[in-house]
């Protein structure tokens, strides 16, 4: 082997092994010749990846004293790309972007398909790191782009890995489970035993937000069968991750014994603070500690409160979720529905960043950017002008087409972010935008205006005695008697659980009365089975509120829904409650 295949042979083991990439990269360097430059590089870069700074720091220094005389000005770009990724390495992800942001600035380098690889990987993960979504989706893609024309598995399985992992971060679960299913197979094929782990982690998650339980545990066992090969205290790492499996399948004491050792340092995982506590809580509510589990949950939020991330999301839902079944258990129903609440709006925010993540995935593969190449390459073509006009034509329709077929799914993916899935009504986003512009003109025309506030009695025994299928299929069929019983001008939403909401425009309380008790005497005629099995008759209640009478605003109003709700339920349920004319307090 010459020094230039030592050289390609590096490029295809710095993103799988990086021990070998420093060994090729050394004898490169040690071997001197035109291309010592390029060798001190990857020992540079080999140790940034393994964490000897001084190391990586002492070889870009050597680079750098070989580029420079030469005034290559793609090499010293690249150590300077090195230089960027060791500053994000140490936390430091502003000057990293500045450095990157000088780089860009300096016009074409002459990259080679590897080159842009390790410079777009780069930028996306500094970006990631940032908080900066859009364009972290972009630079994944080129990433992922830049692999494969290189023709490397190193770069290639490294490129899908992360950006399943990124989808993953972003709740887009359908893009998460294919990139990652993907590297997984190719890390499989290249035996590179990192990847194997990274990607295996991603499905395990993202098996897990599926909700598909039992393959989120084979992926775990997989990982278990597979640690002889892995590097060694691989599995250390990931402790969180394999709990998470076991837990999803009712393994409680193996996902107890996985929590136990990941106490301390290991705790976080490195990227997951409240994983910990999450799957903690979890467990000892499987097992009757709901006091424990709540205690547990309460202290992760307040430490979460303390220090806000911007990453997360998910996390955060989980543990809101466990501390509301906590506080439900323990009877506790104002807490608990203070968390369900809670743990819906970052739902809502979830979805809305997945349908984002879409959108920005679409734009990166689709053929516009085909059409847009296609264009570029007409206009600097030295055919004839016109065959480039009647060619560039073609191409801007084609562009146009595409476009309006991006804009239009935008949309579709959008209504997807305003609608609760399992039910199909509308959800608590939607009803917050539409909501204002509905007491704006029933301010305007002087008209009534109603807010119901409504709550399927005794919804959680239910869930507990038949199951949550049973639980769904009671939810769909009561949205769907909302949807038939209620006016076409009602605006009618999931707030989330078992509770709806309804805006009626153009009704007093007493018609909002009478027409929510003609809906309670339908729903509880309803024959409610699931399968062969059949259900006790349902009930609901109801809290009406009026605007203007009981507030100017829809928090105010639901706040008096709220109220009324409580005294429906005080009351013995299975009734609807109007707020009094009087004694509602003060409005702020």
């Amino acid at each position: 082997m010459d020094d230039r295949e030592r050289i390609r042979a590096a490029w295809a083991a710095c993103y799988l092994d990086p021990m070998q990439a420093i060994a090729l990269g050394r004898t490169v360097a040690d071997n001197g010749g035109d291309l010592a430059a390029e060798g001190w590089l990857h020992v540079a870069l080999g140790e940034v990846r393994v964490g000897d700074v001084k190391q990586a720091l002492r070889a870009l220094e050597q680079a750098r004293r070989l580029y420079g005389p030469a005034g290559d000005r793609r090499g010293l770009a690249l150590c300077d790309e090195v230089k960027a990724i060791q500053l994000r390495r140490l936390g430091d992800g502003t000057s990293a972007l500045r450095l990157l942001a000088d780089i860009d600035a300096r016009g074409d380098l002459g990259y080679t398909d590897c080159d842009r690889f390790l410079a777009l990987n780069s930028r996306a993960i500094t970006y990631k790191q940032l908080g900066r979504v859009d364009e972290a989706l972009r630079d994944f893609y080129g990433a992922v782009e830049a692999a494969q024309a290189c023709g490397l598995e190193g770069p290639r399985i490294t490129a899908l890995t992360n950006l399943g992992g990124y989808h993953k971060d972003l709740y887009n679960l359908d893009g998460a489970r294919n990139y990652s299913e993907e590297a997984l197979r190719a890390a499989r094929e290249a035996r590179a035993p990192v990847a194997i782990a990274a990607a295996a982690v991603n499905l395990i998650i993202t098996y897990h937000a599926c909700g598909q339980f039992p393959e989120s545990r084979a992926m775990a066992g997989y990982l278990l069968d597979y640690e002889g090969e892995l590097l060694p205290g691989a599995l250390q790492r990931h402790h969180l991750p394999l709990a998470l499996a076991h837990l999803g399948v009712g393994e409680l004491d193996t996902a107890q014994q996985y929590l136990d050792r990941a106490v301390g340092a290991a705790a976080a995982d490195g990227d997951h603070p409240g994983m910990w506590a999450w799957l903690q809580a979890r467990c000892l509510l499987a097992r009757g500690g709901a006091a424990r589990a709540r205690q547990v949950a309460e202290h992760a939020l307040q430490e979460r409160a303390a220090q806000p991330r911007a990453d997360g999301h998910y996390e955060h839902m989980q543990l809101l979720n466990v501390c509301a079944d906590a506080c439900e258990a323990l009877g506790d129903t104002t807490a608990a529905l203070a968390r369900v609440r809670q743990a819906h709006g970052i739902y809502e925010e979830l979805v809305g960043r997945s349908a984002r993540a879409r959108y920005t995935a679409l734009q990166a593969s689709h053929e516009l950017a085909q059409a847009q190449r296609e264009r570029d390459i007409a206009r600097d073509s030295h055919r004839s002008v016109e065959h480039d006009r009647r060619r560039l034509v073609q191409l801007n329709q084609a562009l146009q087409a595409q476009v309006q077929e991006t804009e239009m799914l935008h949309l579709r993916l959008r209504e997807q972010a305003l609608r609760d899935p399992l039910t199909g009504l509308h959800n608590r986003r939607y009803l917050f935008e539409m909501a204002p512009g509905l007491l704006d003109l029933a301010r305007r025309q002087a008209a009534p205006l109603c807010v119901v506030l409504i709550d399927l009695d005794h919804f959680k025994l239910l869930n507990d005695t038949y199951g949550h299928h049973a639980g769904d299929a009671v939810l769909q069929r009561f949205a769907s008697l909302l949807a038939q019983m209620l006016r076409r001008s009602d605006v009618v939403c999931r707030h989330g659980g078992e509770e709806f909401v309804a805006v009626m425009p153009d009704i007093d309380a007493d018609g909002a009365q009478t027409m929510l008790t003609r809906l309670l005497q339908a729903y509880q005629s309803q024959q409610q089975d699931v399968g062969r099995r059949k259900l006790p008759s349902c009930s609901f209640s109801a809290g009406i509120a009026l605007f203007p009478t009981h507030g100017s605003s829809l928090e105010q109003l639901l706040s008096r829904a709220d109220r009324a709700l409580y005294s429906a339920k005080a009351r013995g349920r299975a009734r609807i409650e109007k707020m009094p004319m009087t004694d509602f307090g003060t409005l702020n």
